[in-house]
């Protein structure tokens, strides 16, 4: 099943997803920017290829449990579209809502940022790089659709700009 996200609720979704943590700098986070010509550890990639294996699981039981919220919905709803519609109404993440979900992108995004403070400047990876725009680079469509649902990244930066 595909996720449906239409008139370029995708891309906005990405986007969002993407520009996100950097809106904390504008009130003054110490959230930093990848440096242009970043090399990327080793360790960075080794990670990256488990993730990659994990989140492609993930979302396809992701997008199973939400054709089967879908298919719940069309059990009391008059059409169709008002089954699809009734789903988004109360799991607003769609297939994001899936339970555990929460749970995996912070396990991933809190082993990525740990190994950034134990590599060198230049080959840190931005978390949300790290989980999503490697994903598009990629083209592993079916995590980013299911990952592009989320609202937002759940994590937040403490007082001393560790994120939480």
């Amino acid at each position: 099943m595909e996720v449906p996200l239409s008139d370029g609720l995708l891309e906005k979704g990405v986007r969002r997803l993407l520009s996100a943590p950097l809106d904390l700098r504008i009130v003054g986070e110490p959230v930093w920017k990848p440096a242009i010509e970043a090399k990327y550890s080793a360790r960075h990639l080794a990670l990256f290829e488990d993730y990659k294996e994990e989140v492609a699981f993930i979302a396809a039981v992701a997008l199973e449990w939400w054709e089967d919220t879908v298919a719940a919905r069309k059990r009391n709803a008059e059409d169709e579209r008002l089954a699809v519609h009734n789903a988004w109404i109360d799991r607003p993440a769609g297939p994001a809502s899936f339970p555990g979900l929460v749970a995996f992108v912070r396990d991933y995004w809190f082993a990525c940022d740990q190994l950034n403070k134990e590599v060198a400047h230049n080959e840190r990876v931005a978390p949300w790089t790290f989980l999503l725009g490697w994903l598009i680079d990629q083209e592993n469509e079916k995590a980013v659709s299911v990952l592009a649902c989320m609202p937002y990244w759940p994590v937040g930066l403490d007082r001393q700009g560790n994120w939480v």
